[in-house]
């Protein structure tokens, strides 16, 4: 993983791409503009000559200085309206000839004064998402993949058949990606093995980052992993970004697999400490397990399974192991 600084120097180097762009961007509406319509560049002309005649004004020592200034700052005032009213009689807009950065606060530099700017931070925290992201066992799917006819149409004891109530969380699922925003309710996705919890999560994943949100998705065994190695690495001079802030601040957070992990106090407490600060602040998590509601409650603490099912979204898969019968169906080719 990049280390804290080179991460930071990344980040400023887009800021500085996006700089450039926005420079050239203007130049070349102005090239268009005074292609158009000429006069354009007679105006600008006249504007840029403004400087001289300031400074003239102010050495000459003649006449009423404070006069001059204003008579001046009038006529840059009259040119400018000129300028956007030849735009708009060329069909252009009046701002044509604006810098538009991406970032109003800081143009784009990273900073407000002293401060560092959320769209620097935004973009740090989507360099760290990635970084953590490689080497991840899971890989993104997609809707048009989930098989529904592997689900039986058979009515269960609830009246409902596993084909028709997947079909309502397949749906659901669907909505929930395009209607994601960063303060959505999160999901929590339960049920037995193989069946289609870690393909919706991920084909949600794959989804909203189309969309252009930030989002990490691992097991929470590999998640715990992660926060461990750095958290206890430490003390040898590791330099690199809090993970578990870039976990807290990423838009959409998904655990998979949870129960798989190997059990401890510091697993249990990271996990809590991660859903918690989540929850709290907030931001959309998605989490599957293959653990029943009492298993759960067996394995972890009250506050953990609390969060769970009181502020996330409950879907509980139903069926048999649709692994198995891809599995079945793979062998006959």
């Amino acid at each position: 993983m990049l280390s804290k600084k080179e991460i930071y120097a990344q980040a400023l180097r887009i800021l500085e791409q996006r700089r450039e762009q926005t420079r050239l961007t203007a130049e070349n509406h102005l090239l268009e503009a005074c292609t158009r319509a000429p006069e354009i560049s007679q105006l600008k002309k006249k504007l840029g000559q403004t400087s001289i005649q300031l400074a003239k004004a102010i050495l000459s020592h003649q006449g009423n200085t404070q006069a001059i200034l204003e008579q001046i700052e009038q006529e840059n005032i009259l040119t400018q309206q000129r300028i956007k009213q030849v735009l708009v009689e060329h069909h252009l807009p009046e701002d044509y000839l604006e810098e538009k950065p991406n970032c109003t606060k800081c143009q784009d530099t990273g900073y407000c004064g002293r401060k560092q700017c959320q769209c620097l931070r935004d973009i740090i925290i989507r360099i760290s998402a990635e970084e953590l992201q490689k080497n991840t066992q899971l890989k993104l799917k997609g809707f048009e993949n989930f098989q529904l006819y592997y689900y039986s149409k058979i009515p269960e004891d609830t009246g409902v058949s596993p084909y028709d109530h997947m079909g309502r969380i397949l749906q659901y699922c669907k909505r929930y990606a395009e209607q994601f925003e960063p303060h959505t309710n999160g999901i929590f996705m339960s049920g037995k093995t193989g069946l289609g919890k870690t393909h919706l999560s991920l084909a949600i994943a794959q989804r909203v980052l189309q969309r252009g949100y930030t989002v990490i998705y691992s097991s929470v065994s590999e998640i715990v992993r992660k926060i461990s190695t750095q958290y206890f690495g430490r003390e040898q001079g590791n330099q690199s970004e809090d993970i578990f802030e870039i976990l807290n601040q990423v838009d959409l957070l998904i655990l998979d697999d949870l129960g798989a992990e190997f059990e401890s106090s510091f697993s249990t407490s990271a996990i809590y400490d991660l859903i918690n600060a989540r929850i709290s602040a907030g931001r959309p998590t998605i989490i599957s397990t293959n653990l029943t509601p009492t298993e759960l409650q067996k394995r972890y603490s009250e506050r953990i399974v609390s969060r769970l099912f009181t502020q996330l979204t409950p879907l509980n898969f139903i069926g048999q192991d649709v692994r198995t019968k891809l599995a079945a169906d793979n062998k006959k080719f």
